[in-house]
């Protein structure tokens, strides 16, 4: 397909958008069985050997060979690495970390106590003993992600933070500054989907965790989510989407830009549609597109992208645009419009939002304070960004009296009864 086509622009609810969207929605489902397979050996592997099945898959998928006493990286190459951080980077990192701590400090939940007829209730939080990070080491590096899965981690009150990152000649320098100005230093050389299976399971030297949070290739999110339930995830993480509300108040070069911004990330499978109810406008976005894609630095990733990943849907009027936008749920929504904050009310399905003309994703991506780690592929219906709730649990407490129990037993009873649960019965109705 030619350049000139690639940015697709149809009319919503007609036939073809409605078989565009169709199309959007079915992608996002897809499911590799090989990957499946080849994850799920991974991770019996490493169940029954440990550190050799570790190792071994080490030595098969990044030529890399580990033992024991090397497989942890030290503290001294965490701090040596750390220093060589460009001054710009660092100052970043620093000015980042602050603002994802002022946010993130907010979402701090406290129990509460209830008084009953029969007693006492409360409900406590606890944070999670220790949570695993991985951090991707592939074609480029995520500092960003480490503030965003540690800092909320750190704010719950998490005791232990692991750390696995595929092995690198050496580590990144702003990985390694990262964790350092975090004070995290338990970090493995480990990756793929023999890392996550580490964390989960546990090993002779990788002790297992009790949720796995971080981005990866398709093997890491299919180990993660064979994975849970043994531990929690942060979510199935698929490829990057957004979603644009916009109208001809805004320059359709922003709109433009920011639809590249996540198309971008080399997948190959990222989906970033605009909705609109001006199809003159919609048609200047598909051509500001189409001018991006030309002069793009990854002008080739761009077009490998299939041919749905970059749409343009002209809807008749705002409520059918709201509609389109909460069946797509996506995981960044931009809302560009003269009325974006009345707009935002009838929004109930995003997982991060962005208002107004001046709040591209990427300021959410790296720097403003929220959290980049968010549900995709419509699981925004359910799923929340990750956050300091993320790394805590609700634990109930009850006390009740003498006389609180001789009040509640006879109900207790009858439902217990009623459900031939007899022994559930005969626990209240011996102490009253």
């Amino acid at each position: 397909m030619s350049i000139e086509k690639k940015v697709q622009v149809v009319k919503y609810p007609g036939n073809e958008g409605k078989q565009l969207f169709q199309t959007i929605l079915s992608a996002r489902q897809k499911r590799d069985r090989e990957v499946t397979q080849t994850v799920e050996q991974i991770i019996d592997e490493v169940k029954k050997k440990g550190d050799a099945a570790v190792f071994a898959f080490t030595k098969k998928f990044d030529k890399t060979d580990l033992t024991a006493s090397t497989v942890k990286i030290a503290k001294k190459e965490v701090l040596s690495q750390s220093k060589k951080i460009r001054p710009a980077l660092k100052a970043a990192i620093d000015t980042a970390a602050s603002r994802i701590t002022a946010y993130h400090e907010k979402q701090l939940r406290k129990g509460f106590s209830l008084k009953t007829p029969e007693g006492t209730l409360r409900q406590i939080i606890r944070p999670l003993n220790r949570v695993g990070l991985y951090v991707p080491g592939g074609h480029t590096v995520y500092p960003s992600t480490v503030l965003m899965d540690i800092i909320p981690a750190q704010i719950a009150g998490v005791k232990e933070i692991a750390v696995i990152t595929p092995p690198r000649k050496e580590l990144d320098p702003g990985i390694a500054y990262a964790l350092h100005l975090l004070g995290v230093y338990e970090i493995y050389r480990v990756g793929g989907a023999q890392g996550i299976a580490a964390l989960a399971c546990g090993t002779e030297t990788i002790k297992a965790v009790d949720k796995i949070t971080g981005p990866g290739n398709s093997f890491v999110a299919t180990a993660k989510k064979l994975v849970y339930g043994m531990v929690d995830i942060d979510s199935i993480a698929g490829p990057s989407e957004v979603a644009i509300l916009a109208d001809s108040s805004v320059d359709p070069a922003w709109v433009a830009a920011d639809l590249l911004a996540q198309a971008e990330h080399g997948s190959g499978d990222e989906v970033a549609i605009c909705i609109t109810e001006d199809k003159k406008f919609a048609e200047a976005v598909a051509g500001q597109v189409i001018i991006g894609i030309q002069s793009s630095p990854v002008k080739d990733t761009l077009l490998k992208l299939p041919d749905h990943a970059i749409s343009v849907f002209v809807t008749t009027n705002r409520r059918k645009s709201l509609e389109l936008i909460n069946s797509f749920a996506a995981e960044h929504l931009q809302i560009m419009t003269t009325t974006p904050e009345e707009d935002l009310q009838g929004v109930t399905n995003a997982a991060a939002i962005f208002l107004g003309p001046y709040t591209p994703v990427a300021l959410g991506d790296y720097f403003i304070g929220t959290n980049h780690v968010l549900p995709t592929a419509g699981t925004a219906r359910f799923w929340s960004p990750l956050g300091v709730e993320s790394f805590q649990k609700r634990i109930s407490v009850a006390k009740i009296s003498a006389k609180g129990l001789d009040n509640a037993a006879p109900f207790v009873s009858t439902f217990a009864r009623s459900e031939q649960l007899v022994h559930h019965a005969l626990s209240v109705e011996c102490r009253s």
